[in-house]
């Protein structure tokens, strides 16, 4: 390789650096913005505020606010199945497949507003505020993270894997939201304490 190339190399590697960390800005601005107004208050001009930029300047990365949601879920997705990944590493595989719903659980325990925003996209029975082309690759996100609960509970032996991840999954999803939502006082009851009831059932 000559040192033209080298060069050239050297310059393509700062220029996808730059794009990255301009990016990562840009997503984490609108994850700001999201949390305190949702999808349909946000506007490009407020993510621009956020990010200290211009409005043109987010579009050469992202085309509107919708493609930058999506972003923004599927960061947190990311990190939620690398929690997720780390968790059912361990064995025997059922309580692999109980750390993986408890890392699921302690997760958005952790990060309230990312469930909030992952949540916000549902209305009523249907999906609203994102395409089928950005909704698609966000639900086989999910999806993954399930499947590596449900295969650690497969590995197990267990008879209904997919009842089971089901059940988990929705246990500490509707314990969260009474737990975010301040509805859980009512009953005098912890969300982590009746999390781990239910795992110890399964």
């Amino acid at each position: 390789m000559t040192s033209g190339q080298v060069t050239a190399a050297a310059r393509e590697r700062r220029t996808i650096a730059l794009r990255d960390v301009r990016r990562g800005l840009l997503v984490d601005a609108a994850k700001t913005v999201f949390k305190a107004v949702g999808l349909e208050g946000a506007s490009m001009r407020s993510i621009a505020a956020e990010a200290g930029c211009s409005t043109g300047a987010i579009y050469p990365y992202f085309q509107g606010k919708e493609e930058l949601y999506a972003a923004v879920l599927t960061s947190t997705l990311e990190a939620l199945k690398s929690e997720v990944m780390d968790a059912v590493s361990i064995s025997p595989p059922h309580e692999a497949a109980q750390a993986g719903l408890q890392a699921f659980f302690d997760y958005y325990l952790k990060n309230p507003d990312d469930l909030a925003l992952g949540l916000y996209l549902f209305g009523g029975v249907h999906p609203t505020g994102l395409s089928t082309k950005l909704n698609r690759p966000l639900n086989k996100l999910l999806r993954e993270i399930f499947d590596l609960v449900e295969s650690a509970f497969v590995r197990a032996g267990e008879t209904d894997p997919v009842g089971q991840t089901a059940s988990g999954m929705a246990q500490a999803t509707g314990l969260l939201i009474l737990e975010q939502t301040g509805r859980l006082r009512l009953f005098k009851r912890d969300a982590s304490d009746l999390f781990a009831k239910h795992l110890k059932a399964l």
